[in-house]
């Protein structure tokens, strides 16, 4: 079985620099760039978000365009160096829930091989394989996520970025560097808990369960940020930006005082019209919510869910935590951002910090020995 984490461009080795890679997510809408430096908590260094200069599709397919690209994002900000540790597109990565058991004398890698090889039916050798355990507490009832994705996928993005100028140190996927971030967010002499990361994106969001230092698994449900601004921008008959404009302004939060309403907005009948608007969708998305705490629930022995950190791009909408704390009655937060190197705090004051969660968790991999 070949990881992910083992196709790379040089062997890896636990970095002990005060700088570390950087992490690199080519997301829904734009690129994440995140540096650190080596502290307690880390220091951003540096950092860029970055939208497409064409489709993110079309960008993945052009050493062209994607070593022009990188070159403007290296040079948006204060960046040491070109090594990364880069996440692979959620697209080109499967991921199972496997339940298995050990025989005598086998390793868990060779059971899930051997799991694998039975359910795929096709040459593993075409695929890179690797596992993050969930449950290994007993040899007759272990769990695995196992991370699929085609050879020839991962080995043209790792030529890509390698043309873009980049030196890839690892490749990994978007729920183990957050499972990294939330092991720093959380103080190291709490009990071990269930945390829930709900990193909401522009056309999809994901539900990640972390339980101490084990992630137990990630869901992607259909919900984002783009859908509920055409909801707004229906419901009010506005522009699609003329409906960011107003969740930016107002927020959905439901325990604050109504504001008056826009001028262009004709909607006498209802006080509080976006939060009415998009209530119902948030509602089906706690529905989601609700069944990933019942089963992160019955994997630890009926363990509570202790903390949810709302994560992504919904993660800058005022008011989106306190309206999932109200449905789903959990208290639902944005976590603090980590701090910045320097004492130029003022000039970071807006900066996008829920969008870097997925970059932040990858750069953790050259700093935290738990990577």
């Amino acid at each position: 079985m070949v990881g992910l984490s083992n196709l790379r461009m040089r062997s890896q080795i636990l970095r002990r620099d005060l700088i570390s890679p950087i992490g690199l997510e080519f997301a829904d809408a734009q690129l994440n760039l995140v540096q650190l430096q080596q502290a307690n908590p880390p220091l951003i260094k540096a950092y860029a978000s970055l939208p497409y200069p064409i489709e993110r599709a079309e960008l993945l397919q052009s050493a062209t365009a994607m070593k022009a690209f990188m070159k403007q994002a290296l040079g948006a900000a204060a960046f040491s160096g070109r090594k990364v540790v880069a996440a692979l597109p959620a697209a080109d990565v499967r991921i199972l829930s496997v339940s298995y058991q050990l025989k005598p004398n086998e390793t868990d890698e060779q059971a899930i091989t051997k799991l694998i090889k039975e359910r795929i039916g096709e040459d593993l050798a075409q695929f890179v394989i690797d596992y993050v355990p969930v449950r290994t507490e007993s040899s007759s009832d272990r769990r695995a996520m196992v991370l699929i994705s085609e050879r020839s996928t991962v080995v043209r993005y790792l030529d890509l970025l390698r043309k873009a100028g980049l030196e890839v140190e690892a490749l990994e996927i978007s729920p183990v560097a957050i499972r990294r971030l939330v092991s720093t967010l959380i103080d190291a002499s709490e009990v071990p808990q269930n945390v829930l990361v709900i990193n909401a994106g522009v056309t999809h969001s994901f539900l990640t369960m972390v339980s101490g230092q084990r992630l137990l698994f990630d869901q992607e449900i259909d919900f984002g940020e783009q859908a509920l601004l055409e909801h707004v921008a229906v419901a009010l008959d506005v522009e699609y930006e003329v409906a960011r404009q107003i969740i930016a302004q107002y927020g959905v939060n439901p325990n604050q005082a109504t504001h008056a309403q826009p001028q262009w907005i004709d909607d006498t009948a209802t006080i509080n019209p976006v939060l009415s608007i998009v209530r119902p969708h948030f509602v089906n998305f706690v529905a989601e919510i609700k069944r990933a705490i019942m089963f992160a629930s019955s994997e630890t022995r009926g363990a509570a869910v202790t903390h949810a950190y709302l994560m992504g791009s919904l993660g800058r909408w005022r008011g989106a935590d306190a309206l999932l704390s109200s449905l789903a009655d959990l208290q639902v937060m944005t976590p603090a951002p980590l701090p910045f190197a320097g004492s130029d705090q003022e000039a970071h004051m807006h900066a996008p910090e829920p969008d870097l969660v997925v970059a932040a968790g990858l750069a953790l991999r050259g700093l935290v020995e738990h990577a």
